[in-house]
């Protein structure tokens, strides 16, 4: 059985002598760890299974510890927002955004949000700063894996529809 320093040297042998590639994966999908930080866990567990309340009493906890933790408070955003709270909801998305400007679903919720305020002209400055972003996204990886694209674009065009408001991009 060949491993490590083996395995590639068998590979790039192959590929000088033009002889077929060997797969190294299997495409069975690897299963997901837990979180180190329990919780983190917690919370996005809690996120998972829209139980907002408990997705804010794990999520309070890491950013305590960790202030920096841009998805910590995209899903106390979130988890505020859907409960109506959205003093503190904005905060948190504002404040993941300063941390990760590029964080994406941080301005899709940011844009949904103001489009549930009214705040039409702010949900398209939000929708333009998501298209910035999204052009440089062919391929992405997030907690729920690989996925193509910019789907918090679509998300995010989706939402004005449902409020009845124009999307302010070019089609």
């Amino acid at each position: 059985i060949l491993t490590g320093l083996g395995l590639l040297l068998v590979m790039v042998g192959s590929l000088l002598s033009g002889a077929p590639a060997h797969a190294i994966m299997s495409g069975a999908e690897s299963p997901r760890a837990r979180s180190s930080d329990s919780d983190y866990a917690d919370g996005r567990e809690a996120f998972l299974r829209k139980d907002w309340e408990g997705t804010i009493t794990a999520l309070l906890k890491v950013i305590e510890r960790r202030p920096h933790h841009d998805n910590a408070h995209n899903m106390l955003g979130f988890a505020y927002r859907k409960l109506g709270n959205y003093e503190k909801a904005l905060y948190h998305y504002e404040k993941a955004l300063e941390l990760n400007p590029r964080h994406k679903q941080a301005l899709e919720y940011l844009g949904e949000g103001y489009l549930e305020l009214g705040r039409i002209e702010d949900a398209k400055a939000t929708a333009r700063r998501l298209d910035e972003v999204c052009r440089f996204v062919v391929m992405a990886f997030d907690n729920n894996g690989w996925k193509y694209g910019c789907e918090e674009l679509a998300d995010l065009k989706e939402a004005f529809a449902k409020h009845g408001v124009p999307w302010p991009l070019p089609e």
